[in-house]
């Protein structure tokens, strides 16, 4: 893959009104084909480097799919105002979480930009967690 852009990703969420933030940033690649947009990029584990983990995020007619195959494997999908079902791998198992996505922003060009995401995560319909993403692409 070549590594055109740099791909800054903040994740935030918060439990019982705490709130925990990570970011990442790395080389990665965007293709817009028509509506679609495909981003790609690698995930290092910070305890062990040699574990790594391919994102895919693909935005397409307003729905946001990020698929993570690795060390922790995911395929979440936000749908503004729509609640979806999705697989989600941890070091414990697998297990199924609700998503209700209530934002989706973009603003992304061959030469870059921005999406924004707000959602929640449920166990059996109860929230669990308020989270937003935030990913920023720049050309190399």
């Amino acid at each position: 893959m070549e590594e055109r852009y740099m791909i800054s990703v903040v994740g935030k969420q918060t439990i019982d009104g705490e709130s925990d933030s990570i970011e990442v940033i790395t080389a990665g690649d965007m293709i817009i084909d028509g509506d679609k947009i495909t981003i790609t990029y690698p995930e290092y584990s910070q305890d062990n480097p040699a574990k790594k983990t391919d994102t895919t995020v693909t935005l397409q007619n307003g729905i946001l799919s990020i698929d993570r195959q690795g060390e922790m494997a995911s395929h979440l999908i936000l749908e503004e105002s729509v609640r979806h079902e999705c697989l989600y791998s941890t070091p414990m198992g697998q297990m199924f979480i609700g998503i209700y996505t209530d934002s989706i922003h973009s603003s992304l060009s061959i030469f870059g930009g921005e999406i924004k995401a707000a959602y929640q995560l449920d166990f059996n319909r109860s929230v669990v967690s308020y989270n937003e993403f935030y990913i920023k692409i720049t050309q190399k």
